[in-house]
């Protein structure tokens, strides 16, 4: 099967088995929908203006008059327009489940007369399943707590020996059994069109079911119209169509979104989705920091990306030529200090990453305002307790004098060795380049400056400077009892952020953390 597939202002698209089209609300999806259905041959639009009721008696037409009364809405008029209620494509409640069914047992019919006219003529097929028994290895694939009986031309479910008739199903099982007719019956090299696919079923089947139903339906072509980006994420081979903006017009802003090896799926729908500028921070969901960059940055879209090197990847694809044609918010990233050189904070803020006055996220919890407010809330003395903590991190700090030193010094080198460059046409050149480069490197005055720095913290108790360079990330969570507190000291400043504090909080904060607006 190779069909092509055709989209207002784009034209004709590459061929594939499954698409996606996907886009904020208000962005014209589902007229979208309708128009690939009125302008491409043969498509099945399933709307999501579905009605899920199924009537105790089903009436029963041949296979020929339930298609046409599912595909044009009656069994006599072969104009779509009669389906959709004369141009209410998308707000026409559609209400065929009957005729689906109908149609299913029609095909039975025809499947096993078509069966036995094989056997008849010693032909019998190997394999050969009739249209109920692939509903029901998909059901029971799905649903495999319950059993999917059909008898007498009615639909019926099995659980714990209890049968119980399709109109006393669940909704998820009513979904499920006519999504997976609906797409089956469809003829060979129909486009199938999708409108919200994820109605009425729980996010833990629905990549499942639709496996299974493309898996059943080869040479059919399905178009996926979802709000749900994990599920669109989920169809890897699928072909993402982005939908930025509709003028009501037949008129779209739409763009194919291309394979990218930066950026997976998911968080490039995630991203485009949004309708606020997005920050990448380091961290991971769970974390302390994500909450308490959500409280500060409450106009940003904050989504953390493990680390640094991710945050600095990510950052600049979303900035890159290509993917901001995609999307029109500010995309920017924030880092760690640790131990950046001003050269390289400059350059970095050159590419929209940031980075704050302190060594990672955990010590913007021991910044002394947070300590005195954390102090205050137990009843304790501010300045007695802050006294008491800073001790207790200088003493942390000095026990670990040699290892920060290291850290400097390796840091410093680093960045020296990244301006290598030669010119060279053999290893000898290159060796002979990188050798010139080293001897430039003065250790000596490196590690001299690096102790200089460390131990002047040390001696002047420097307390702003050594959260710029101490790197542990567990101090915030043991200064709980140094302060005195039952909870854990980090989970102390997120409630009192809820509260009356929290701009309080928010402005100490800021004293720390860079201006990205």
């Amino acid at each position: 099967m190779d069909k092509d597939i055709k989209l207002p202002q784009i034209g004709n698209i590459p061929f594939n088995h499954s698409y996606v089209i996907v886009g904020g609300n208000g962005s014209g999806k589902s007229h979208l929908g309708a128009w690939i259905e009125n302008h491409n041959d043969n498509v099945l639009r399933i709307s999501a203006q579905r009605a899920l009721s199924i009537p105790d008696t089903i009436t029963i037409m041949n296979e020929e008059a339930s298609w046409k009364k599912i595909y044009f809405g009656s069994t006599s008029n072969s104009n779509k327009g009669h389906k959709w209620n004369w141009g209410k494509e998308t707000s026409t409640l559609i209400n065929d489940y009957e005729s689906v069914l109908s149609n299913v047992f029609s095909k039975e019919s025809n499947d096993l007369r078509e069966f036995k006219d094989l056997c008849d003529k010693n032909n019998k097929p190997e394999n050969f399943e009739t249209i109920t028994e692939k509903i029901k290895k998909i059901w029971k694939k799905i649903l495999p707590q319950r059993d999917l009986v059909f008898e007498k031309f009615d639909a019926k479910a099995k659980f714990n020996d209890e049968i119980y008739k399709a109109g006393a199903m669940s909704d998820g099982e009513r979904v499920c059994l006519y999504l997976i007719s609906q797409c089956l019956i469809t003829p060979d090299n129909y486009i199938i069109v999708i409108d919200e696919p994820e109605i009425h079923l729980h996010t833990s089947i629905m990549k499942k079911l639709w496996d299974e139903i493309e898996k059943y339906c080869p040479n059919k072509i399905f178009i996926y119209i979802t709000h749900d980006l994990k599920f669109a994420s989920s169809r890897k081979t699928a072909t993402k169509i982005w939908v930025k903006s509709f003028d009501g017009k037949n008129n779209w802003e739409i763009s194919l979104l291309d394979d990218n090896d930066e950026i997976p799926d998911s968080l490039l729908l995630e991203v485009l989705g949004t309708r606020t500028p997005v920050l990448f921070i380091e961290g991971e969901k769970s974390s302390y920091d994500l909450a308490l960059y959500k409280e500060v940055f409450e106009d940003y879209l904050v989504i953390p990306c493990h680390n640094c090197q991710k945050v600095i990847e990510l950052t600049k694809a979303f900035n890159n030529e290509k993917v901001r044609q995609l999307h029109s918010y500010e995309v920017k990233g924030l880092i760690d200090h640790d131990f950046l050189s001003e050269r390289e904070i400059e350059s970095y803020e050159k590419q929209n990453i940031y980075s704050m006055d302190v060594s990672e996220i955990e010590n913007l919890y021991l910044i002394e305002p947070l300590i005195k407010l954390a102090a205050k809330q137990i009843g304790d003395d501010e300045d007695k307790t802050f006294h008491k903590v800073n001790e207790w991190l200088l003493k942390q700090f000095e026990s670990k004098k040699l290892k920060i030193v290291n850290s400097l010094c390796e840091k410093e080198i680093r960045f020296k060795l990244t301006g290598f460059s030669t010119s060279g046409e053999d290893s000898t050149i290159i060796k002979k380049d990188l050798d010139t480069l080293i001897s430039k490197i003065d250790i000596e005055n490196i590690y001299t400056k690096a102790t200089e720095y460390v131990e002047d913290i040390i001696r002047n108790n420097n307390y702003k400077e050594m959260l710029k360079i101490f790197n542990n990330k567990g101090l915030c969570q043991q200064v709980s009892g140094i302060i005195g507190l039952k909870k854990k000291y980090p989970q102390v400043i997120l409630d009192l952020l809820k509260g009356e504090k929290r701009m309080e909080i928010i402005n100490a904060l800021k004293e720390y953390l860079p201006n990205i607006d």
